[in-house]
């Protein structure tokens, strides 16, 4: 019982700073050439669509941004260190080409991936945790129109049809499943590979 108590009440302490830096992030990003070019997709979205806040056990947001949008991120970067958050990991794939970046505030990861446009699709690379599940997984979702949503008192992008979004991620969407594991029962998943490239630490 006090174990939920608590859980409980550190759910709630960690939701207000990670709405408000939210909130910070995305005014942080609307001074910049990146605003605009990027988007909510993931757990985010999934909280928006079935439940119209974020998921109370989620711990990350999810935006993603095409390849010829890194540049306008990075030279955003510094507008992100002043406004708190620290620039924290930068992933590669197999072909070295960079696919996420994370930065952290408030113990909460703020995480860009990369979208690479494949005839309709978009495709991501997602990766497993050290040191046992070394591993690099491909995986695509329909591509489509962005369009604005208001969440957390700010206007975002998103696809325009989300539910077809999150149905090809998480097949039935609508039933919350708690331990859904992103490397496991992700239906969008079209290839896997041994995890090569494992330096992920944000150059200076």
């Amino acid at each position: 019982m006090l174990g939920r108590i608590v859980a409980f009440f550190w759910d709630r302490f960690f939701a207000h700073h990670f709405v408000a830096d939210l909130r910070r992030l995305h005014d942080t990003l609307a001074d910049t050439e990146f605003s605009g070019h990027y988007w909510v997709w993931a757990g985010m979205l999934l909280g928006y669509a079935r439940e119209g806040n974020l998921l109370a056990h989620d711990r990350d947001a999810d935006f993603a941004l095409l390849p010829q949008d890194i540049p306008r991120l990075l030279a955003a970067v510094p507008n992100l260190r002043r406004a708190g958050f620290k620039p924290f990991q930068q992933f590669r794939n197999y072909k070295g080409e960079l696919t996420e970046f994370t930065f952290r505030s408030h113990r909460a990861k703020f995480e860009f991936f990369v979208f690479s446009p494949i005839d309709d699709k978009l495709r991501y690379t997602v990766y497993g945790y050290p040191p046992d599940n070394l591993v690099e997984i491909d995986a695509e979702i329909p591509n489509q129109d962005l369009v604005h949503f208001d969440f957390l008192g700010r206007s975002w992008l998103k696809h325009a049809d989300h539910e077809q979004e999150l149905k090809a991620m998480y097949g039935n969407w609508r039933i919350p499943q708690k331990n859904w594991d992103y490397l496991r029962d992700d239906c969008a998943v079209v290839d896997k590979r041994p995890w090569a490239n494992t330096d992920i630490l944000w150059p200076d």
